[in-house]
């Protein structure tokens, strides 16, 4: 009998032809040898389902399922750990156009039975060509959530989220939050920051996972229509009392305010130079007043930035 936690690797997919071979053999290939592997087409037009097909009758440790109709991917996120044996310790996602380093699942389950407090684990990844999720002293294994949550409020770090590739969450705990919030787009970040309030951080100082940032792939989408500040605004600055493990004091409320001023101005300033008054309207819509107020300062007091910023943008357009 197999003495190591048992984990339960998720690929949620929905027309992923082009991926989820190499996604599938990413978890095959795993170093770790005590899991099983849920895999939900969510209703694919495409050809998915054969090839999802072919690797289940090659694997017994593979369990396929499908929607009837296709849900928004938080929806199936959440389908996939639904799906997941009860026997399961950690849930650890494989998103089809994304990839796991063979090592990825055993470094993170070292880690994260390091402290019966950990309810999610994190690593370094590679985005595109850069590595992310750095910053955190090497030295260190195990952070209080409390001070990962304040940091990344804060933005001064950002380490537990990214994509839910790029982290490993215990079950219960999962399924405990009711895993992701489809109101938002970025909802790894919201669940890692609700998590974070209860539960420790596990991290591994290596490269376990692989995701891609592709122009007009969906983060950089939601980077240029401004969807990303507005949610960071919405469970990072004016939502921030729910968390009860954290306390700002007024210089770091002073602090956040002055930061989503100045990126939302030059948010602005971005969009105005590319006359996309859409974006600009849905983000003002979005901007609390005090906010709107500390923009006002910048822009009066920093004319002559946002008016480079400006030009530059015209410059960048042509």
């Amino acid at each position: 009998m197999n003495s190591k936690p048992f984990v339960s690797i998720l690929s949620p997919v929905y027309n992923g032809e082009k991926h989820i071979e190499d996604c599938i053999k990413a978890v095959l290939n795993q170093t770790y040898d005590n899991f099983e592997y849920i895999i939900v087409d969510n209703a694919s037009t495409d050809n998915t389902p054969a090839i999802i097909k072919k690797y289940d009758e090659q694997d017994q440790r593979i369990k396929t399922f499908r929607n009837q109709t296709t849900v928004c991917m938080e929806d199936n996120c959440n389908v996939c750990a639904q799906h997941s044996s009860d026997k399961a310790k950690w849930i650890k996602y494989a998103l089809a156009d994304d990839y796991l380093f063979p090592d990825c699942v055993a470094k993170m389950v070292d880690v994260g039975e390091l402290d019966e407090q950990i309810g999610m684990v994190s690593a370094y990844r590679m985005a595109g060509n850069f590595v992310t999720n750095l910053g955190l002293p090497i030295e260190q294994k195990v952070f209080e959530g409390s001070f990962i949550l304040k940091r990344q409020i804060l933005r001064k770090l950002h380490v537990a989220s990214s994509s839910p590739n790029t982290v490993m969450y215990r079950r219960d705990v999962f399924l405990e939050l009711r895993g992701f919030n489809n109101q938002y787009d970025h909802s790894d970040t919201e669940v890692a920051f609700r998590l974070l309030d209860r539960y420790k951080l596990g991290f591994v100082h290596y490269v376990l996972t692989r995701s891609g940032r592709d122009k007009g792939g969906g983060e950089y989408s939601s980077i240029m229509s401004g969807n990303k500040i507005r949610e960071y605004l919405d469970f990072g600055y004016k939502n921030i009392r729910k968390y009860r493990s954290i306390v700002l004091d007024t210089n770091e409320i002073d602090y956040l305010r002055k930061y989503y001023a100045e990126e939302i101005a030059d948010f602005i300033v971005l969009k105005l130079a590319r006359m996309e008054w859409r974006h600009i309207k849905t983000m003002l819509q979005a901007v609390p007043d005090d906010i709107k107020e500390e923009m006002k300062k910048s822009l009066t007091g920093n004319p002559f930035h946002y008016a480079k910023r400006y030009l530059k943008s015209l410059r960048n357009q042509k």
